[in-house]
């Protein structure tokens, strides 16, 4: 049994909410909560248009939304769904049968164009930062025992890397697991910004993480001209 939370704001303009609700109809064992921050295009006839529990919020981070989405989860197994990523129909599946000693891990990540350097984003988050640091982002959607997450506090509600900071919680308590099953995430950032000049500003991001820059300040750079997970007021 699986609880599926999807953090939401304007995600009509990417297609992939769509794509994930139609994918996922008829799991068996499985349910669907979607926790929208205020859209103000289609998304919420999107999802009142499928079987996905809709809660609406003036939450202004994603990860306040997830910890919204994850203390109304009914199963003991919940999924932190990435809004523009596509698991595997497969991965969720097994996901739901999951055995008791997956405490927690994620899919296995990758872009859903082809291009040397996305290619080599996504063998470096898998195999490097994730089995070996046991970090993986949000965009490989993250599963966890819901016990567990209530156990290290949920995501702290900050703006940014607030992935970065469960998984290292999460890693103080067990071990992860990588399931082979592919999360396909749209690359629209770099379709948008420029491969290069995302990837630079994706490591730029990384050292402003790593000396305590303002997560406000990080995520306002982040989203600028593309405003996807957090809509700031100009």
């Amino acid at each position: 049994m699986l609880s599926i939370v999807i953090p939401t704001l304007n995600e009509f303009k990417t297609g992939y909410l769509s794509k994930t609700l139609d994918a996922y109809i008829g799991v068996e064992g499985i349910e669907i909560i979607c926790v929208d921050g205020g859209s103000q295009d289609d998304t919420i006839s999107i999802i009142k248009q499928s079987n996905a529990k809709l809660i609406t919020t003036d939450i202004g981070s994603r990860a306040g939304r997830l910890n919204a989405g994850i203390k109304l989860a009914k199963f003991d197994m919940v999924l932190l769904h990435h809004p523009r990523s596509l698991v595997d129909v497969e991965g969720i599946k097994a996901l739901t049968n999951h055995t008791p000693d997956i405490h927690w891990g994620a899919f296995t990540h990758q872009f859903d164009i082809q291009h040397p350097l996305l290619n080599f984003t996504s063998w470096y988050s898998n195999r490097m930062r994730g089995d070996c640091r046991g970090v993986y982002y949000l965009d490989h959607c993250l599963f966890a025992q819901k016990q567990l997450l209530l156990d290290v506090g949920l995501l702290p509600e900050i703006d940014i890397f607030e992935d970065t900071e469960i998984c290292l919680k999460l890693n103080s308590k067990a071990k992860p697991v990588r399931l082979p099953y592919i999360s396909r995430t749209s690359a629209v950032r770099f379709q948008t910004n420029g491969i290069y000049r995302q990837a630079l500003k994706n490591q730029y991001m990384k050292w402003c993480y790593y000396f305590r820059g303002s997560d406000k300040n990080m995520n306002a750079l982040y989203e600028k001209g593309i405003d996807l997970n957090t809509k700031y007021k100009k």
